[in-house]
């Protein structure tokens, strides 16, 4: 009897599986991130509102079903994606920064800079695909931002350190986040040279943060 109900269980499972659904773990992770990557490829290069659900599947080679094993819609596979690049944004500003000795606050806020400039530069398209395709307002989208909840941090532990002093880390992290932002848009619309936005920045932050050079 218990061999009989064993073997009525994995049926109805195997009954159950959805259409679509891979045949092992691995295969639904490599199908899954080529889905994901389709997707960002046609938002970029078409718009997000332009691009529909077929022409994903079709980018990645799959059925639609496929597709719609993974995500239901196009607001899914968006959410994801800005998942992603903010996964991408932080590995590579934790990257610099804690590649400097924990006691040089100058040299990790420099690293900060340097590592979020320079993935701002490479990752434009996307970025402004995943900021701004769903309509939300970019205060809304950054208001609980992991890359500012970062600068917050390191702000804090160097005040905490004697290396600058100030009085709110949090609205001083937003403040200089947006700076950030401000000085990358004004190179990439050619107000001011790209390598020359590091270093501006860098000067700005310790102003701020009432350091003197």
């Amino acid at each position: 009897m218990k061999q009989a109900a064993s073997v009525s269980k994995r049926s109805n499972r195997k009954a159950t599986r959805r259409i679509g659904a891979p045949s092992g773990p691995r295969k639904a992770d490599l199908r899954r991130a080529t889905l994901i990557e389709a997707a960002g490829k046609l938002f970029v290069e078409r718009g997000y509102e332009a691009t529909t659900m077929d022409e994903i599947a079709a980018a990645a080679n799959f059925a639609k079903g496929t597709l719609y094993h993974y995500f239901t819609n196009k607001a899914e596979l968006l959410q994801v994606l800005r998942e992603d690049f903010e996964k991408e944004i932080m590995k590579r500003i934790r990257s610099g920064v804690e590649n400097c000795p924990a006691d040089d606050w100058r040299g990790r806020l420099k690293a900060w800079i340097n590592a979020a400039v320079k993935a701002y530069y490479e990752l434009i398209e996307l970025h402004d695909v995943v900021i701004y395709a769903s309509g939300m307002p970019f205060r809304h989208a950054m208001a609980d931002a992991e890359i500012t909840r970062y600068l917050t941090t390191l702000i804090r532990d160097g005040a905490k350190a004697g290396a600058w002093q100030v009085d709110d880390a949090h609205w001083t992290a937003v403040v200089m986040f947006y700076g950030f932002r401000g000085g990358c848009d004004e190179a990439v619309m050619g107000t001011q040279h790209p390598e020359d936005v590091p270093r501006k920045l860098n000067d700005l932050f310790l102003r701020i943060l009432g350091v003197h050079h």
